[in-house]
């Protein structure tokens, strides 16, 4: 049987690979860097120049933005489920409220970003620069910040437990009122943190370095 051209078109359709973004928005963010509201899930970024970049409300769930640059960008409200961050530049970004479930930012630079009220619980930061970022009131359940750069971070309020910052700096990190039971310190160093309110009871310690700097092993 003979197709027409409007089924053989059908078939096509039907064949091709649908994108799960939309074109229009990825190509308005990458000439203009601003793109609020707009569908760029599982979109392919990777190494995109973004700095400066504007995008709240945007969805980026599960795209890809590994070693992209987006240095002082404003990402407020956005959706960022499994987004790949590795070795991404999101130095001063403000990520205020993003849901960034099972985010990756392993080896990201994020010094003095902004993570106030956002859900990070299952992200991977391990090895990352977050040198003075803002995590007041996030949560951080479950999250991996193995090795992490967290000098002078503030984490007031924010939940961390269960998380693992085994070999982080903390030091003069900002701990007070945070959530920390199961918390992984092992290795970490706390020198200077402060942790009023904040109790390390219920938290893994060995060969920590606590905030007066003595040396705790008590969960070795």
């Amino acid at each position: 049987m003979t197709r027409t051209p409007v089924a053989l078109l059908a078939v096509g359709l039907l064949a091709a690979p649908a994108l799960a973004f939309s074109q229009v928005d990825l190509q308005r963010l990458l000439t203009t860097k601003s793109c609020g509201n707009c569908d760029l899930v599982e979109a392919e970024l990777a190494g995109a120049d973004l700095a400066d970049v504007y995008a709240t409300y945007a969805d980026f769930t599960g795209a890809d933005l590994a070693g992209a640059v987006l240095a002082n960008g404003y990402l407020r409200f956005t959706t960022l489920r499994r987004t790949d961050f590795t070795g991404a530049d999101v130095t001063d970004v403000n990520f205020e409220s993003a849901t960034m479930a099972g985010a990756v930012l392993a080896g990201a630079r994020g010094p003095d970003a902004s993570f106030v009220n956002a859900t990070l619980a299952g992200a991977v930061l391990d090895g990352g620069d977050f040198s003075g970022a803002n995590f007041t009131r996030a949560n951080l359940r479950e999250a991996s910040l193995a090795g992490a750069q967290l000098a002078g971070a503030d984490f007031t309020s924010a939940v961390l437990a269960g998380a693992d910052l085994s070999g982080a700096d903390l030091s003069g990190a900002l701990l007070a009122r945070a959530g920390i039971r199961g918390a992984n310190f092992t290795d970490a160093n706390l020198a200077g943190a402060v942790l009023t309110a904040s109790s390390l009871a219920a938290a893994v310690l060995c060969r920590t370095t606590m905030p007066d700097g003595a040396i705790n092993n008590e969960g070795c």
